[in-house]
């Protein structure tokens, strides 16, 4: 084989690579349209509430952690971070934390169209202060 054909199968080796890859990264974003907010956060209380949100992954490493003032009826919804639009978790742990006395831990993965729901409020039958934590997914 001389040098030229094995330059042309190479190039095209490469390109069929490319868009091998390019395929597998940017093809779900094509069907399902860019990602969703990593979170929204909703104070559905009548008093002002202090939250930290923790997100860990499987190897118990922080990769994203804020905290929150909110007002009583206030919701926050939090852009996803650079990283965590491209990245997929199969295992992690969310933790909230409100006015440092109450923790709720939700164990769940992390990818690009699951968005977090998080209401803080008082249960209309018990009256005990309550943290809720579900999912959307797209």
């Amino acid at each position: 084989m001389d040098m030229k054909t094995r330059n042309k199968i190479l190039i095209g080796a490469g390109i069929v690579l490319l868009l091998a890859v390019g395929f597998y990264f940017i093809f779900p974003f094509y069907l399902v349209g860019p990602p969703s907010p990593l979170l929204s956060l909703k104070n559905g209380d009548a008093i002002n509430h202090e939250v930290v949100i923790d997100i860990f992954d499987q190897n118990n490493k922080s990769i994203f952690k804020e905290t929150y003032e909110l007002d009583p009826d206030e919701e926050i919804r939090q852009p996803r971070p650079f990283l965590l639009k491209f990245r997929w978790l199969k295992e992690c742990t969310l933790k909230v934390t409100v006015d440092d006395n109450a923790t709720k831990v939700y164990e769940t993965d992390v990818y690009p169209w699951k968005e977090f729901r998080i209401t803080m409020g008082k249960d209309p039958i018990s009256g005990e202060r309550n943290i809720w934590i579900g999912a959307i997914v797209v």
